[in-house]
C-alpha cells in the first residue's frame, strides 16, 4: 500500500478541481444575477407614448395639498421650483406664470414630464385640476418648449 506524499499529485487535482468548480459556480449566480436583473427592469420600465400629449394622470387628494401632474411630454430638461409667484423668470414662455394664475396655486415644482402644484388650504382640487389640463394642452400644442 502506497501513502501518499504530503503536497503530491492528489492535493493539486483536489484543489484543481475546488478552483474549477468555484469558479463555475460564480459564473453561473452571475448569470442567474443577470437574468434576474434584466428581467425586473423590464417589468418596471416605464413605456412612453409621445403620441399622448397634456396630462395623462394625475395624483390629487382632497386630504393632499399636494397634486402631481404626469404628462405624455417632456416639458423639462431640469427641475424647475417657484415658490411664489415673485420668483417666475423673465424667460418663462408662460406655463408658470399661467399656473400661477390659477386660484389656490402656492408652489409649482416641473421635472421633466411632472408638474407638482402646492396649493392653498381653502382651496379645492376640482377648481384647479381642469386650469392645470387647459394650460398644459395649450402650452404643448403651441410648441413652446
Amino acid at each position: 500500500m502506497k501513502v501518499p506524499k504530503a503536497g503530491g499529485k492528489s492535493l493539486k487535482k483536489y484543489e484543481a478541481t475546488n478552483l474549477l468548480f468555484f469558479l463555475t459556480l460564480i459564473a453561473v449566480l452571475g448569470i442567474l444575477v443577470t437574468f434576474v436583473f434584466h428581467y425586473y427592469e423590464s417589468k418596471n420600465r416605464i413605456v412612453s407614448d409621445e403620441s399622448k400629449t397634456g396630462v395623462i394622470s394625475q395624483v390629487t387628494g382632497e386630504q393632499s395639498d399636494i397634486g402631481i401632474f404626469y404628462l405624455g411630454s417632456r416639458i423639462s430638461e431640469t427641475s424647475l421650483q417657484y415658490k411664489s409667484r415673485l420668483e417666475i423668470p423673465v424667460t418663462d414662455t408662460g406655463l408658470v406664470r399661467e399656473l400661477f394664475s390659477l386660484p389656490g396655486v402656492d408652489e409649482v415644482t416641473i421635472n421633466q414630464r411632472t408638474i407638482m402644484i402646492k396649493k392653498s388650504s381653502a382651496v379645492r382640487w376640482s377648481s384647479i385640476v381642469p386650469g392645470v389640463h387647459r394650460i398644459v394642452e395649450t402650452y404643448l400644442e403651441a410648441g413652446s418648449h
